[in-house]
């Protein structure tokens, strides 16, 4: 349902310098609501929340007991006085038990309606009323999947609830009464008017006879099977849905009406008539405003699959309504709406688009409503992306938009919100952003093909989506769906000239938001390049979070989810700290206090060679090293594990830097003494090893020293320290 009070008060032109080219679609663009605008367009202009109250134990027994029976057929043969504002006549209900031993059915029916009689076949029943029930007895015990009928009969003045449920006015100014009769019965009205198991979960067939006085005509669900001319100046008509309906769309709309036909084809071939009742005074504005009605459906049956009630028919009723509700083939428009304009296209979009979402596919619960709401407000923008491209589906999501919805889209604080309108197309929005559009719209294509002529609910749909995915969206659902509030994000960026043509941005994301938790989202980056954009996609999983872009040019701007795909509070720009101004911001920079945007580090220690004072860890400072990017070339470390093996051969460990060895020796006696090291043996040996066959003196020993040597510029290393820490002098030149 979309409601819109008095359209052409409330509707400016925000694109009129836009056309759009082919002979089928309007020019120019219609206008898109703004978000206040469509504050004030539902629900007929008020802004009271529409919900279920609290129910007695008595309705949550009448809801346990509904639950023993399927109703598969509804026969309405019912009258509409309007001289005394009187509906009259009978319903049959034909169910079957689901329980063994079923005695008894409760029935949803306002006690002001007054209930004469109620039989199963000629057999009178009993029964008993209070609290908007009718609880009928049954003659019998009903085992598990035994049919049964009942055949209620009642007569009353309808009482007004939700959006009107049912009423006797033809015009909103003045509310003229007794020159019309319809019905609004969302989402709990019908049983204001006749007796039914009045939930969405349990559709049946049905088949309405209107009676209605001879100058009027009766609109009602499905094809018109017949007419009958009655007695004192009254005409019955008989419409026949080929699939099965739920309580609340069962509809009916009755006065003086003219009919603009049309036809669309449907995607097999052949004609299915469009018929649009209006009053007689609006016939040439219908002509115009309702001409677009064929390509919208060829556009949805191609986007979801073929329009679910192709057998019958599809139209429009006027009716005393700030906005529209969208009676299955058949939705009840405002007469205020028809005004020889496009402006409202986007309302007959709507409420077109809920013969899929709603109508075909309806909620299991009205927990789900947002399957309806959601999926038709979405299916708007759907429609401007059709006639206007990309840039028009992005206009027509921002008039959605607003920084705050109250409560979850599922099991929602009010009915028919904006949370559940506004906020629900945007779930399908990110949704489709987050699937990609081709497993986006064949998830579609499949809730439909799967659930048509049935019910789905919230988890079902998600199964739906996550089967085109290839994995689990319940991160995504518990957010959005389930989840109250959005991601505000801080976002900044840097860049870094990292030298041969090479630039690296540094993006950081933050989400501040303190009225929720972590929002996991993919986020679209658009790199400004003098050579064009480049996008790159990034997962923002964290609340504090980097991520690095490198390009061959230098960025002269960074765009935050340039296409709107995220329903976000805000996101500001901030600049990041970047004390040595080199494109590296502080907290990613190796060396914050010196220009580095290479951010090279040759030793791989975290301190970057900018403030390394040993860039290649080859234990010579810069200053001092030949080569100090080159950790093979450099002064060599001590040798270790020095061994004598069989008294003669020399043997020691090779050493990384080195390119040779020299040995030094000296007699144990002198070392004591004098602190004497010996002197030099071999120079630059290749190998590890050394053989002296001399012997040392007797009662003496010998002590052995080696270096090693770098060919390079690194030249020789040490031969270690003494016990006082002080290295020992060089043996060999």
């Amino acid at each position: 349902m979309n409601s819109r009070a008095r359209s052409w008060l409330f509707f400016i032109p925000l694109l009129t310098s836009l056309t759009i080219t082919g002979a089928q679609s309007p020019t120019p663009l219609p206008p898109i609501p703004t978000p206040a605008q469509r504050d004030a367009m539902r629900k007929g202009g008020s802004n009271a929340p529409l919900i279920p109250g609290p129910q007695s134990p008595k309705q949550l027994d009448a809801d346990a007991n509904q639950d023993l029976y399927d109703v598969t057929r509804y026969f309405l043969d019912l009258e509409f006085i309007p001289s005394t504002t009187t509906v009259t006549g009978s319903v049959t209900i034909s169910a079957t038990s689901l329980n063994a031993g079923l005695t008894h059915v409760v029935l949803d029916l306002f006690d002001n309606l007054n209930v004469t009689q109620v039989v199963r076949g000629t057999q009178p029943l009993s029964f008993s009323r209070g609290n908007n029930l009718l609880d009928i007895t049954l003659d019998r015990s009903f085992g598990a999947g035994e049919p049964f009928d009942i055949k209620v009969t009642y007569s009353g003045v309808p009482q007004s609830t939700g959006f009107g449920s049912f009423g006797w006015n033809k015009y909103i100014f003045p509310p003229s009464q007794k020159n019309m009769a319809w019905s609004l019965s969302e989402p709990d009205g019908a049983r204001t008017w006749w007796p039914s198991k009045d939930r969405p979960d349990d559709k049946a067939m049905v088949e309405e006879w209107w009676t209605v006085p001879s100058n009027w005509t009766a609109t009602g669900n499905g094809k018109l099977i017949g007419t009958d001319n009655l007695p004192n100046s009254r005409k019955r008509y008989k419409w026949k849905p080929t699939h099965p309906l739920t309580s609340y769309l069962v509809s009916v709309a009755a006065t003086i009406y003219v009919k603009v036909t049309g036809s669309y084809t449907p995607i097999a071939g052949g004609s299915m008539p469009l018929e649009h009742y209006v009053y007689s005074e609006l016939r040439t504005e219908a002509q115009e405003s309702f001409n677009t009605t064929p390509q919208m459906i060829t556009f949805y049956a191609q986007k979801f699959g073929e329009y679910p009630f192709v057998e019958d028919k599809y139209g429009h009723s006027t009716f005393p309504f700030s906005g529209a509700m969208e009676h299955s083939t058949n939705t009840s428009y405002g007469y205020l709406l028809v005004d020889g304009t496009h402006n409202n296209d986007y309302t007959v979009a709507h409420e077109l688009s809920h013969q899929w979402w709603g109508d075909s596919v309806s909620p299991q619960t009205w927990r789900d409503v947002w399957l309806n709401e959601g999926f038709a407000s979405y299916s708007e923008a759907l429609w401007a992306e059709n006639i206007g491209g990309f840039s028009n589906y992005k206009s027509y999501m921002n008039s959605f938009y607003r920084s705050s919805f109250a409560g979850p889209v599922y099991n929602p604080l009010d009915l028919f919100g904006t949370t559940v309108y506004d906020k629900g197309a945007w779930v399908n929005h990110m949704s489709r952003w987050v699937l990609g559009d081709s497993a986006f719209f064949l998830a579609w294509r499949d809730w439909y093909a799967t659930h048509k002529d049935g019910v789905g609910n919230t988890a079902q749909y998600q199964a739906t989506l996550e089967a085109r995915h290839g994995s689990s969206l319940q991160w995504f659902f518990d957010q959005w769906v389930y989840g109250v509030n959005s991601p505000n994000y801080d976002y900044g960026f840097a860049v870094a000239n990292r030298g041969s043509g090479n630039f690296r941005t540094t993006l950081r994301i933050r989400q501040i938001q303190t009225d929720a938790g972590l929002f996991r989202m993919p986020l679209q980056v658009t790199l400004v390049l003098p050579s064009g954009n480049q996008r790159r996609t990034v997962t923002n999983d964290q609340l504090d979070q980097d991520f690095f872009f490198d390009t061959t040019q230098a960025p002269t701007d960074l765009l935050f989810d340039e296409d709107n795909w995220v329903l976000k509070v805000a996101a500001t720009k901030i600049v990041l700290d970047d004390g040595d101004a080199d494109g590296v911001p502080d907290r990613n920079d190796n060396c914050s206090a010196v220009a580095n945007g290479a951010q090279t580090d040759t030793d791989l220690d975290t301190l970057g060679d900018a403030c390394d004072p040993d860039d290649d860890n080859d234990s010579l400072v810069d200053a001092l090293d030949c080569a100090p990017l080159d950790a093979t070339q450099g002064r060599p470390g001590e040798v270790a594990a020095l061994d004598l093996q069989d008294h003669v051969t020399l043997l020691w460990t090779s050493h990384a830097q080195a390119d040779g060895y020299d040995v030094s020796r000296g007699a144990l006696s002198s070392l004591l003494a004098t602190q004497g090291y010996g002197a030099c043996l071999a120079t630059n040996l290749t190998q590890t090893s050394y053989v002296d066959l001399a012997a040392p003196p007797a009662g003496d020993g010998y002590l052995y020293l080696v270096r090693a040597r770098d060919a390079g510029c690194g030249g020789s290393g040490s031969f270690g320290s003494d016990g006082n820490g002080q290295e020992r002098p060089p043996l060999c030149p």
